[in-house]
């Protein structure tokens, strides 16, 4: 039996404008401790595979596999569905889920839709996703939090989307045979 469900194989992580190596790095070790192995940079700062290594022990594989892309259309070309990540009330008329509800969402897209992939796109440290990169996403994906201090860090909102990915693919995996695994905690039915 697998360990988890292959749709996680389709998701790729898209970073679009990172502009701290260390913040790439720590994406790449979310990444690692999640089970994804695929990551797009769309016109990094700085790509330095020895630091970044250094930082993200044990990701060896995951940065030589990483890809770069001179602009965002041509990182989400082969994705079917792109859910870009924001904090900012931007949300308007399009589809918002909490990382619980985009992961059977995201794993499902990636089942419907062989040959393709599912993109997680996250923007640039400062101020997120610019308006023109939100246009590019089916929806959106936020992370509850206090409204004192509403903003987390790069890696920070790579870890908790992961981890919900993660949870849901390995149900899905136990439960392999069985009726499809009930949503978790009221996530999205699709």
């Amino acid at each position: 039996m697998d360990p988890y469900d292959k749709g996680l194989d389709s998701v790729v992580i898209v970073l679009y404008q990172p502009q701290d190596l260390v913040n790439v790095a720590s994406v790449i070790r979310v990444m690692s401790n999640f089970g994804l192995a695929q990551l797009r940079l769309v016109e990094p700062a700085a790509f330095d595979p020895y630091r970044i290594e250094g930082i993200a022990h044990h990701t060896r594989e995951l940065i030589e596999a990483t890809r770069r892309f001179p602009s965002l259309d041509e990182a989400v070309a082969d994705c079917a569905l792109v859910l870009g990540t924001s904090g900012k009330d931007r949300h308007g008329e399009r589809l918002v889920l909490a990382p619980r509800q985009a992961a059977p969402y995201l794993l499902d897209a990636a089942r419907a839709n062989p040959g393709s992939r599912v993109a997680l796109l996250f923007g640039p440290e400062q101020d997120g996703l610019p308006n023109e990169a939100l246009g590019r996403c089916h929806g959106l994906i936020t992370i509850p939090t206090h409204p004192n201090n509403p903003s987390l860090n790069l890696a920070q909102a790579a870890l908790v989307i992961a981890y919900e990915l993660w949870l849901q693919a390995t149900a899905r995996a136990a439960s392999a045979g069985a009726a499809p695994a009930p949503p978790v905690d009221g996530a999205l039915a699709t």
